[in-house]
């Protein structure tokens, strides 16, 4: 197998994973700090409004999350053909 297009997935996937781990550090962040504001205000109505926004965004963030797991599922998946494909061409030789 060419040696850049293996490098090329696993940069890719690589790429992948640490922006999902790093985006949900930040999700976390986020419904942490909107729980905190709620209860620092002693459950203000427009802070719960808020927090709402905000647990409505994360959802969302993480619904994307799922998405590019999916993604990187879908090329360790199209990497593994690759590898079993050029392993064949090889004992072929």
């Amino acid at each position: 197998m060419d040696f850049a297009s293996e490098e090329s997935y696993e940069e890719m996937i690589s790429a992948l994973q640490t922006f999902s781990t790093q985006a949900e550090e930040q999700c976390s962040v986020m419904e942490s700090a909107g729980k905190d504001c709620v209860d620092n205000t002693q459950n203000d109505p427009a802070a719960e409004k808020a927090d709402a926004r905000l647990q409505k965004c994360v959802r969302d963030i993480r619904g994307a999350l799922e998405d590019i797991q999916g993604i990187v599922e879908a090329l360790q998946d199209e990497l593994e053909a690759i590898r079993e494909a050029a392993a064949k061409a090889d004992s072929m030789d």
